[in-house]
């Protein structure tokens, strides 16, 4: 079976890609489902625009770049990172799952894309949750001393490397415009108003993904990245909760889900595919 990357990219004739223009129902969805993007080549096979599946109809993606104070300006470098920013800015949908391989810019455009929105007031905060903490099948935390927050910190700094250190990402827990949850305190909790991201979900079960989702309140988001690559335990082998998500949820109206094909870190960062 192909695998779904929440994108198609298909070359198609300049007629074709006109009755895109023209929402023509004639031409069809070449199998989309909701919110999976066209990616348009011409015959040369270069990338002429694209789309996203909206019903019958496919709607073109805008050019978006993220500005926040923390971020600064970022513009995507690559169209997998396009279609990524139009799908975490679409407030019709609620559950964003971005996959691929390390240094794709995963964690990177969540965290500058969630800042962004909530210094503009669209959400009241970021909740980061990591998964490494003392739910079944996760890593327990609970003997290193110091509080909750001292506790997860480490964990944190995928999220700190993005917003500008860990002196910005505690300034921010301090206005409360950021707030730190180990995953054993997520279950009871009822989280409102707020952009939820889940880093490294390639380390949880089907079970761990249902509660995330269950403690999405009203007027929040649940953002998830992982690579199925980095898998750290075989029990997220043989019950991959990511997987599992993308194959039920593809489709729905209120899950997008993108996979991001190209290392962006670095040359070095890149040179890591050799040792497969």
């Amino acid at each position: 079976m192909e695998e779904y990357l929440g994108f198609k990219e298909l070359v198609l004739s300049d007629e074709e890609i006109s009755d895109i223009y023209q929402k023509n129902d004639a031409i069809g969805t070449f199998g989309c489902v909701q919110n999976e993007y066209l990616v348009v080549k011409n015959q040369d096979g270069e990338i002429v625009n694209s789309f996203r599946c909206v019903g019958d109809f496919f709607e073109e993606v805008p050019y978006r770049k993220i500005n926040s104070r923390f971020c600064g300006s970022i513009t995507p470098r690559n169209i997998q990172q396009k279609l990524s920013i139009d799908m975490l800015y679409n407030p019709e949908i609620t559950i964003n799952v971005l996959g691929g391989k390390y240094g794709g810019g995963k964690t990177y455009i969540m965290a500058a894309s969630a800042i962004d929105l909530i210094e503009r007031g669209k959400f009241d905060k970021l909740i980061y949750v990591r998964n490494n903490i003392e739910v079944k099948d996760s890593k327990p935390i609970g003997h290193l001393p110091g509080t909750a927050n001292e506790k997860i910190m480490p964990f944190a700094m995928p999220l700190a490397d993005h917003i500008g250190g860990v002196e910005a990402l505690e300034m921010m827990i301090g206005q409360g415009k950021i707030e730190l949850i180990p995953f054993c305190y997520i279950r009871g909790r009822d989280l409102k108003n707020s952009i939820i991201i889940c880093s490294e979900v390639e380390n949880m079960t089907k079970e761990h993904i249902q509660l995330l989702i269950s403690r999405v309140g009203t007027g929040s988001v649940l953002w998830l990245d992982g690579d199925t690559k980095q898998v750290d335990r075989d029990v997220f082998r043989k019950n991959s909760g990511i997987k599992i998500a993308i194959d039920c949820l593809k489709g729905h109206p209120r899950f997008g889900y993108v996979k991001l094909m190209k290392t962006e870190r670095s040359e070095t960062a890149a040179m890591a595919d050799l040792l497969d």
